[in-house]
């Protein structure tokens, strides 16, 4: 009897135990299947996030090839700069050379002048002496002239012996 009410004492202990066991495993049934629920709720509320981060997934994958493209620019641009500096260096160098060839321009005008006033003394010294060669020309002339006459008139003389 005693073996008969341990037995029916444990059995009923266990009919207990199973019964809070199904009651706890009710309760994770019920909490599972709310957690399913939530889980598929957030999963709807997550798929515009979903394609909002393969959207800025793709927007990055842009970004990046900008900057590449952006970069490549820049040493397009650096390469252009260079250049453009060896331009003006070189301008600087060409207004350097122009401002001396200028400048001895000037100095060649003002030698000029200076020949031109040499040349119009010399080319008015020319002409008075080309003035005064004529009139001696024409003196000579008339010496010859009257030579000329002067031994037409002495001509006789030669006939004496």
């Amino acid at each position: 009897m005693v073996l008969l009410i341990l037995f029916g004492a444990g059995t009923y202990q266990q009919i207990v135990n199973q019964k809070n066991t199904n009651l706890v495993m009710e309760e994770v049934y019920q909490n599972i299947s709310r957690s399913r629920a939530l889980t598929e709720q957030t999963n709807r509320h997550l798929a515009p996030l979903s394609q909002t981060a393969a959207v800025m997934q793709e927007m990055n994958q842009q970004l990046s090839d900008t900057k590449k493209r952006l970069n490549h620019m820049n040493e397009k641009i650096g390469r252009v700069n260079a250049s453009e500096q060896k331009i003006i260096t070189g301008l600087d160098e060409l207004n350097e050379y122009t401002k001396n060839v200028y400048e001895g321009l000037g100095e060649i005008s003002s030698q000029n002048k200076e020949i031109k006033q040499l040349s119009q003394t010399i080319s008015e010294q020319s002409n008075r002496e080309n003035r005064s060669l004529l009139d001696l020309s024409k003196l000579t002339r008339q010496s010859i002239q009257e030579l000329n006459q002067l031994n037409k008139k002495l001509a006789w003389l030669g006939l004496l012996p």
